[in-house]
């Protein structure tokens, strides 16, 4: 069965509503009913008192033989006497059976409140006989310390129970006309809510067959004209959409013709050295072939390696393994894995550090540097490189300056853009894919990082690690 907005704010309404007059109508009743019950138990306590007295005044004249005695034929007569004191039946107990009862209907005989009482203890139960509810309230007897028998009072609950009755009507004819108001209400509030919903949902039905001319006109004052205004900014932007995805298969179309291309140029080398290498016999040329083969199939390895790297960082699979490490030792680490390279380019060096340990994962901070410092001798043309650092309780940077060429500032926006080079020509020279830097700000973001690059004279690459 389908169920309307309608129906669903009428049924939620009655439940709650329900819900609260039945948590009010127990609570109201229990606490009642304990009222009611610790009143008449509390007045029964205070006969009681007097009660006792009364026995035990009786008896003190009496000696220790004969007081028994006295107790079992007196107790009809005590019975009478103290029921018409206190206008409640009255029983007696001796430490064996009922020797006294004010009434003698219905029959009430003794109860878990005569023994706990006949032990000394003043006890009461609430107990139900032939339909009518009783309080059975048993008090000691005591005699030179010692206790001879009980004095029970039997009070019977019927006009307590009236009152429980009259207020569980009263409340249950003030809950059936709460119920019926707040469906009336309910019902005509209900109305209001779900006619522009209705009529949102027409216009919604239009814009589905591509009629973006219809505009929703509501004004509730509500959520749901919000709702329509949000509609008809979606049903303006749509058609923008359209051309933004229009534009995005363009970029995925650039994205595969890139690909195509940073894989054939390797390949291509590759078929080509491994024809001629089948057709020289000069031992050197076969050298220098078996050299470019090498060279093209490690540079196609690179490629594929660097694409299963940035397949992985969007879909949120690279693990960092944080570690506490040194970052001078990591500094210095790939300065000199890159040393034979920065001397055959008569690039000189300087690293300006201090020891500083930072919580950061070791292989993939390694990766970075490297990668920028293998961009700064092949693409900067640079002379020197300065590495420096500048570190506070927050975080801590390293600076990574060459004196090189610099970044044209039209490039300096997209560089971190995948398969995005701005020195053309020197990419064609010594390789590259564009990828190396769409990497490193990946594996610095996912540390908690950042890497920014400046370029005015010359490059500067700014890594900035959390100081934790």
């Amino acid at each position: 069965m389908k169920f309307g907005i309608k129906r669903k704010i009428l049924l939620m309404n009655i439940t709650v509503l329900v819900i609260a007059i039945v948590g009010i109508y127990v609570v109201t009743i229990y606490n009642l009913y304990s009222r009611i019950i610790n009143n008449s138990i509390d007045m029964l306590k205070k006969e009681s008192y007097s009660s006792q007295a009364f026995v035990m005044n009786y008896l003190q004249n009496e000696d220790d033989i004969h007081v028994e005695k006295v107790l079992n034929e007196m107790s009809p007569f005590i019975a009478t006497y103290l029921a018409n004191n206190c206008k409640v039946r009255v029983q007696l107990y001796n430490n064996a059976s009922l020797i006294g009862d004010s009434e003698n209907y219905p029959d009430i005989k003794r109860d878990e409140d005569v023994l706990m009482s006949l032990k000394g203890t003043k006890s009461y139960i609430i107990k139900k006989v032939e339909s009518d509810s009783y309080i059975l309230f048993s008090n000691p007897i005591y005699y030179n310390d010692s206790t001879i028998g009980c004095i029970r009072y039997v009070y019977k609950l019927d006009k307590e129970n009236d009152i429980i009755m009259n207020t569980i009507v009263s409340m249950t004819f003030f809950a059936i006309i709460s119920i019926l108001f707040s469906t009336i209400m309910s019902n005509t509030f209900s109305n209001r809510i779900v006619r522009p919903v209705v009529s949102l949902k027409d216009i919604a039905r239009t814009v589905s067959y591509g009629d973006f001319s219809k505009k929703i006109d509501i004004n509730s004052g509500d959520e749901i004209e919000d709702l329509a205004k949000s509609f008809n900014i979606m049903s303006n932007n749509i058609e923008n959409m359209i051309d933004k995805l229009k534009e995005e298969k363009k970029n995925q179309k650039r994205f595969l013709d890139n690909v195509t291309h940073e894989f054939k140029t390797p390949l291509a080398a590759i078929l080509g050295y491994s024809d001629l290498l089948l057709r020289v016999e000069n031992k050197k040329d076969t050298e220098q072939c078996v050299t470019y083969i090498t060279k093209s199939s490690n540079r196609l390895l690179k490629l594929v390696e660097q694409l299963l790297e940035l397949s992985r960082l969007n879909k949120n699979e690279l693990e960092i393994k944080k570690e506490n490490v040194d970052i001078k030792s990591i500094v210095e680490n790939s300065v000199m894995t890159l040393y034979p390279r920065m001397k055959k380019f008569g690039i000189e060096v300087q690293v300006n550090l201090v020891s500083k340990n930072i919580n950061m994962d070791k292989e993939k901070t390694e990766q970075v540097l490297l990668n920028i410092l293998d961009n700064a001798i092949k693409y900067s043309e640079c002379s020197e490189i300065t590495i420096s650092m500048n570190f506070n309780k927050d975080d801590v940077k390293i600076y990574i300056s060459d004196n090189g060429q610099g970044i044209p500032k039209e490039d300096l926006k997209n560089i971190f853009k995948n398969f995005y080079t701005a020195h053309k020509s020197l990419q064609k020279k010594y390789g590259g894919s564009g990828l190396g830097l769409s990497i490193c700000k990946e594996i610095m973001e996912r540390q908690c990082g950042n890497i920014e690059i400046e370029s005015l004279n010359g490059t500067k690459v700014i890594l900035t690690f959390k100081n934790t």
